[in-house]
């Protein structure tokens, strides 16, 4: 029918699930012989779906939702009276969501992901000592749940983390560790949303909501970062760069090819897109002389992409660089190595533009774009 698309369209839509997601829910419904053992089972208007990724719904259905497969069904449609209309996370209720998603402060020498290779994963900040969460509506600290996982035997003192660092992780003069020689509990079913390399601090948010998760990482986001970077002459390449045949470019402080975008980067088939703003900040009086400070604000988020791109286009080291907001979600004052709930305002913020719709690529002549001087 013309009024009808198929169900993983309109719950993307409606910013249940992506697409895929929503497929692959269907399709482990459609092939399993026993729906009580599914974790997730997509209704509609009360029903389970049965039948596979090719079904469709009506272009305005909004009751549909996602619910484990030994949750009760009914053999005929529910009555309207009964069914639950699908409401986007931002318009739920503060005490359902609240909570969910935190901002962490990340030091230098954590990483955002897995523990590997003496490199602490960022996520054994996330403890109740290193919350300075307001016991806001009553409701934060009630909503959040911590563990004490099993990590491996990582030895603080020989890892990646700073000595500067590792003073802010003692509680009376000893490592954060309790006398059974664990770790403190940190904040359980918590993911990182998005990355932060190592050597970089500020903003970091882990969430436990997966529409928050993909609201933040997916491709299309029209969400920017902010950050701060101080830079200074290349001097020479480094080893892996040599072993790439790499040269640097003449040393610049043209940002055109920030702004123009376009550009491909080293062994990069993708060209950048252009980023939002680019801009050289006064320089600290206190700083040496050949240290310049540059604010940048990016919807892109490639592996090291602001060092590479400083690296590369304009001949400059990234010293330092500190992501200073997500969206409306700023550093503000909260203190290295702590962490706080996202409030209302931000998680708002956050859904108030929708991620833009990729348009159909239609044939047409093939660009020439800049490549870096070799």
């Amino acid at each position: 029918m013309k009024n009808e698309v198929r169900l993983s369209k309109r719950m993307s839509e409606l910013g249940i699930c992506s697409r895929r997601e929503a497929a692959r829910i269907l399709k482990d419904t459609s092939e399993s012989s026993n729906q009580r053992a599914l974790k997730s089972v997509i209704y509609v208007r009360g029903n389970p779906v049965m039948g596979g990724t090719g079904v469709k719904v009506a272009q305005d259905e909004k009751y549909i939702e996602i619910r484990s497969g030994d949750a009760t069904t009914t053999s005929k449609e529910s009555h309207n009276d009964d069914l639950k209309e699908y409401v986007p996370y931002a318009e739920r209720p503060w005490h359902e969501i609240c909570g969910d998603s935190i901002v962490l402060n990340k030091p230098i020498g954590y990483v955002s992901g897995q523990e590997e290779h003496q490199h602490v994963p960022a996520v054994r900040l996330l403890t109740r000592s290193n919350n300075i969460d307001a016991d806001v509506d009553g409701i934060v600290s009630s909503s959040l749940q911590y563990t004490k996982k099993k990590w491996s035997g990582l030895d603080i003192e020989t890892s990646s983390v700073p000595k500067h660092i590792r003073s802010t992780l003692n509680r009376d003069g000893k490592t954060v560790v309790d006398q059974d020689n664990k770790w403190e509990a940190t904040l359980q079913g918590y993911a990182c949303a998005g990355r932060l390399d190592i050597n970089s601090t500020g903003v970091l948010i882990f969430t436990r909501a997966g529409m928050m998760a993909r609201r933040l990482i997916s491709p299309q986001s029209k969400i920017t970062k902010e950050y701060i970077v101080k830079v200074a002459p290349a001097v020479q390449l480094t080893a892996r760069e040599s072993e790439m045949g790499m040269k640097l470019p003449p040393l610049t402080t043209d940002l055109e090819p920030f702004l123009e975008g376009g550009r491909r980067l080293w062994d990069d088939a993708k060209p950048l897109k252009p980023v939002v703003e680019a801009e050289w900040l006064q320089n600290d009086p206190e700083e040496q002389p050949q240290i310049r400070t540059l604010r940048l604000v990016l919807q892109e988020g490639k592996k090291r992409q602001i060092r590479r791109m400083c690296r590369e286009l304009l001949g400059l080291h990234v010293v330092d660089l500190v992501r200073t907001r997500i969206g409306p979600v700023k550093i503000d004052s909260l203190p290295e190595g702590k962490w706080r709930s996202l409030t209302k305002e931000e998680v708002q913020g956050i859904f108030m533009d929708r991620p833009k719709k990729k348009k159909k690529k239609g044939k047409k002549k093939r660009k020439s774009f800049v490549s870096i001087d070799t």
